[in-house]
């Protein structure tokens, strides 16, 4: 979010993004390090490929440094040896990986596209993909479950923040969230003594509020590293 945005900006190099992308491309599959060479410092990155539904190339973006951890590619996809790799935040714009498959399949090497900038990236095969499944959580109250509507402020703009929090007749919960177009993201939830917490696994983001006496809104705070911004989610039409 907002301070990754920044880091990558100035940096010249990079954020997150994504899931599903063109036909799964032989040899592509599994867990990639390596490094966006920026003019600075190289950003150390990872990225895990799979195919998804339908045998859909997809997959996660990773940087230790900026502690994001599976972020979902917007997409995916490879044509000969062309590899295509596009990553999208609550930021306007789409970050590209675009690079070549190196004949024996075990690097990838080109440029990461950013704006009207340009810098070299490097990514080498290291086992299978690593792409985490969405924690689960305890059942929650109903008055809760469903799909909510926010605004979040991203380096001076208002963004739309969705979340949808989901029982499932297994008596666990799940939830996702969403700033902008960006891809929804996992939380894993808590709610304790009229107390949500909602903690994500992919950024350093974490929510705490509480629902109000009708039932119709989530008032709390988020925190994401810098200073907490207050946020109302309103229950959505149909959710």
């Amino acid at each position: 979010m907002t301070r990754s945005t920044r880091a990558f900006v100035v940096a010249a190099a990079l954020l997150p993004a994504v899931s599903s992308g063109a036909d799964l491309g032989a040899g592509l599959t599994g867990h990639w390090e390596g490094a966006i060479h920026a003019p600075l410092e190289d950003v150390v990155v990872a990225v895990d490929l799979a195919a998804g539904e339908g045998g859909k190339l997809g997959g996660t973006f990773s940087s230790p440094s900026q502690r994001l951890n599976g972020f979902p590619l917007w997409s995916a996809s490879i044509e000969g040896d062309v590899v295509k790799l596009e990553l999208k935040t609550a930021d306007p714009g789409v970050r590209t990986f675009d690079g070549r498959l190196s004949a024996d399949g075990l690097s990838i090497n080109g440029q990461f596209l950013i704006d009207v900038y340009a810098v070299p990236f490097s990514l080498k095969r290291s086992g299978d993909a690593r792409i985490a499944p969405p924690p689960k959580s305890a059942a929650i109250d109903t008055k809760l479950a469903g799909a909510w509507r926010g605004s979040l402020d991203v380096a001076g703009r208002s963004l739309p923040f969705t979340l949808t929090l989901t029982n499932h007749a297994d008596r666990t919960a799940t939830g996702a969230w969403s700033a902008g177009d960006a891809p929804a993201t996992p939380v894993a939830i808590a709610y304790d003594g009229g107390t949500l917490t909602l903690t994500s696994p992919v950024t350093p983001a974490s929510f705490t509020g509480s629902l109000s006496a009708d039932g119709t809104q989530i008032s709390g705070t988020l925190s994401e590293g810098g200073a907490p911004q207050p946020v109302v989610f309103t229950r959505a039409a149909g959710g």
